[in-house]
């Protein structure tokens, strides 16, 4: 065996699997005291994630706050928790990896039984996994002929970090806090001098029980800022960051002869980062040997990079839809837990756009004293501009939503939107894995032969069908010019040695 192929083996983190996976949390009220649920606010927020042989284990925590009407058609809140194990299976996946569970309530039901009320909550969870992933390549080698090129790689790197902040505002005054909700989204992220700089907006909403007994909902917009350290972190190379609130925990204080309150919000915020580094591989693009056969075999490298940042505000607005229908008899009170689905997609034009649905909870009151609820649903799309071969990831919050009742029974509505879009790249680069030789090439012993290159070959090609190096064949045959025109014909003479000549 004459040939000798030498290899390099490049190491790198990518992004092996992105599983998504559901489970069912029930948590448990004293049926007896509630007739009739208003609100759910369910929070999920992952306690521990692991890697296992063939699956990703995650455990977590869901927190409920229920506002209900009671016997005496009093308004009243309730809070329950419970810990919940479940866990997504791949066959890629191995102790070995690394992976984040981010966990959304979607849905809930209530059902009674008995004595009890049971509320059911369907917790997802979008699961990234990432692994390292191994290129071994050709580089070169004795009685071999190598096309050199290029191979573009991304490898990511994951950090995260959390921090705890406090914010304090003043209201009108406040009889009870019934329930509260957060959202963040980052509107800018930096990875530079050791760190990654965050900077984004968190929405806060409260539903709160005044004095006579009326419903009220307030609302902030509040922007944050954080750091995360990342040794990795120069350059200002591309950086993706998902906030969460992870906790929130709000106390009020009031005034009563100024009819004021003060409202303190204390949060922690948690940070999930991923860098995209691009790097260069030199490998071999394609490959023969003079004396004998070749069987190559080629692999493939590449990631999805990040591209481009962008961020818009968007006012969303029109006829809204109810879930139930509420009599004419029932006033308006409070549009609690605002929250927003938003997604990326091409329309029947090719154009892309953003398209989606914002929703919030609305509660009634009826001239009896009783109260009722209704999820309201505002469909939106915009135009958003991205590049043909770009995929986006969107987010966003809404905030600013103002809701009235028409006399015709409509509910027109409208908010503002921050959304946040992530464009992404796909590169992909083919390489010679492997060089494995093959028959030996019988010696053509004739003096003579008249060789056609086909019309379009470049210097390579003619090259590699001729069995001698792009260099010997331009030094014996300067007239060329490639790619080969129609008709040219190549001569080749053999004597002592093989020469090229046109």
């Amino acid at each position: 065996m004459s040939m000798k192929p030498h290899y390099e083996t490049y190491r790198y983190t990518d992004e092996i699997a992105r599983l998504k996976a559901q489970s069912i949390v029930e948590c448990r009220l004293p049926g007896s005291e509630i007739t009739s649920v208003l609100a759910v606010q369910a929070n999920a927020v992952t306690s521990e994630c692991a890697c296992a042989d063939g699956e990703v284990r995650y455990n977590g925590k869901l927190v409920l706050s229920v506002v209900y009407e009671d016997a005496d058609r009093k308004i009243c809140r309730a809070e329950r928790g419970a810990e919940f194990f479940h866990k997504a299976e791949h066959a890629e996946v191995t102790p070995a990896c690394y992976a984040r569970a981010l966990l959304k309530a979607e849905n809930f039901t209530v059902r009674r039984e008995g004595s009890g009320l049971y509320i059911s909550v369907v917790v997802g969870a979008e699961i990234p996994v990432y692994g390292q992933r191994k290129a071994e390549y050709l580089v070169g080698g004795e009685d071999l002929v190598t096309k050199k090129g290029s191979a573009k790689v991304v490898k990511l790197l994951n950090v995260a970090g959390q921090t705890e902040r406090e914010d304090e505002f003043e209201t009108d005054y406040v009889g009870d806090i019934l329930l509260h909700s957060e959202s963040a989204v980052v509107t800018s992220a930096v990875a530079d001098a050791g760190q990654i700089d965050i900077e984004g907006e968190m929405t806060l909403n409260i539903c709160v029980l005044k004095s006579d007994e009326s419903l009220c909902a307030y609302e902030r917009l509040i922007p944050f800022k954080m750091q995360v350290a990342c040794e990795d972190a120069f350059g200002k190379i591309p950086v993706s960051v998902n906030v969460r609130v992870k906790s929130a925990y709000l106390s009020a204080g009031t005034d009563e002869e100024k009819g004021k309150s003060k409202i303190v919000l204390s949060t922690v915020l948690s940070a999930d980062c991923t860098l995209y580094q691009k790097d260069e591989l030199p490998i071999v693009e394609d490959a023969f040997s003079p004396t004998s056969e070749l069987i190559l075999k080629k692999g493939k490298v590449g990631g999805r990079y990040l591209t481009n940042t962008q961020k818009c505000v968007e006012r969303i607005g029109g006829t809204a839809i109810l879930s139930e229908e509420i009599e004419e008899g029932y006033s308006l009170q409070a549009a609690v837990l605002p929250r927003v689905e938003i997604s990326c997609r091409k329309n029947e034009r090719g154009d892309t756009e953003a398209e989606g649905i914002a929703q919030a909870e609305i509660l009634f009151a009826g001239a009896d004293g009783t109260h009722k609820k209704a999820t309201l649903s505002l469909p939106f799309a915009f135009p958003v501009d991205c590049d043909e071969d770009e995929k986006i990831e969107a987010e966003a919050l809404l905030y600013g939503l103002n809701v009235r009742r028409k006399k015709s029974g409509e509910v027109e509505a409208e908010g503002s939107l921050k959304a946040v879009f992530r464009h992404y790249k796909q590169t992909t680069s083919e390489y010679v894995a492997e060089a494995e030789e093959g028959e030996t090439i019988e010696e053509n012993d004739s003096g003579i032969s008249i060789f056609l290159p086909r019309a379009g070959e470049d210097l390579w090609q003619v090259s590699k069908r001729l069995r001698c190096t792009p260099e010997e064949l331009q030094r014996s045959n300067p007239e060329l010019k490639f790619p080969i025109e129609s008709g040219e014909r190549i001569l080749v003479y053999r004597r002592l040695e093989e020469n090229l000549q046109k």
